[in-house]
């Protein structure tokens, strides 16, 4: 817009000193100027030269636009390949959490939490002439059933990684040594000693034991041997919980 201005200008001076020409001279602050002068000062090919001038002046500008445009433009295109890219991870992360939400709810479940316990006062169980399994009736937790309170048998319902730990109390006058199995092997034992400077003593143990669908885990109190048992307080547990399943 600029540019044009100037040209009308240019174009509205060059035609008023045509018009100076017409007459044989004109006199300016006293001075008579000659008409040939005149003439000589506004020849096309000056005015040619200047017009050219501009165009090529107004040419660099245009040039100079387009660059800047074209760099808006590539901003731009490069804004938008981020926000696909964004919307692109967003979607991806999502996935993501569906597919952990689904892993979640099919994971099985399992872990069982149960006591020794005696209806009345607390009293020893035990000794028996042979060795026992332990029947650990008070169920505090038994998530997916895979522990039972009347055999004191727990059964995987899964093949995987499990943890197990079990504790007892004992008085100090009798000697108790309990034995955790797995699928009639010992695992893991505990034991308590005939002493005399003691009143009462505390045992425990556990295990982390990769498990076959079907295997079983139990504790057993061996042949001769005591354990206290109560029916509030809970002092002797058996204990289990699937880490993950494989």
């Amino acid at each position: 817009m600029k540019t044009i201005i100037v040209l009308q200008l240019t174009w509205l001076c060059y035609c008023l000193s045509g018009a100076l020409g017409q007459g044989d001279g004109e006199r300016e602050g006293g001075v008579v100027v000659n008409k040939q002068q005149l003439d000589k000062a506004n020849t096309p090919s000056a005015f040619h030269t200047m017009l050219i001038g501009m165009m090529l002046e107004q040419k660099v500008e245009l040039s100079q636009t387009k660059t800047k445009l074209e760099s808006m433009e590539a901003r731009l295109n490069a804004s938008k390949v981020q926000e696909e890219e964004l919307r692109t991870r967003l979607r991806n992360a999502e996935n993501q959490l569906d597919e952990l939400r689904k892993m979640n709810q099919e994971r099985p479940r399992v872990a069982f939490s149960a006591a020794l316990r005696e209806d009345g006062p607390g009293s020893n169980q035990g000794p028996f002439n042979t060795e026992t399994t332990l029947v650990y009736r008070k169920v505090i937790t038994n998530i997916g059933n895979a522990y039972n309170p009347t055999t004191g048998m727990f059964t995987a319902p899964v093949r995987g990684l499990y943890h197990f730990t079990f504790y007892c109390h004992t008085y100090g006058a009798n000697i108790a040594f309990l034995l955790m199995y797995k699928n009639g092997d010992i695992v893991v034992g505990t034991a308590d000693h005939v002493t005399s400077s003691d009143g009462a003593d505390n045992g425990s143990n556990g295990a982390v034991l990769l498990l076959e669908e079907g295997d079983q885990v139990y504790v057993r109190l061996e042949a001769k041997s005591w354990i206290w048992v109560e029916s509030d307080r809970h002092l002797s547990t058996f204990t289990g919980i699937l880490l993950f399943a494989q």
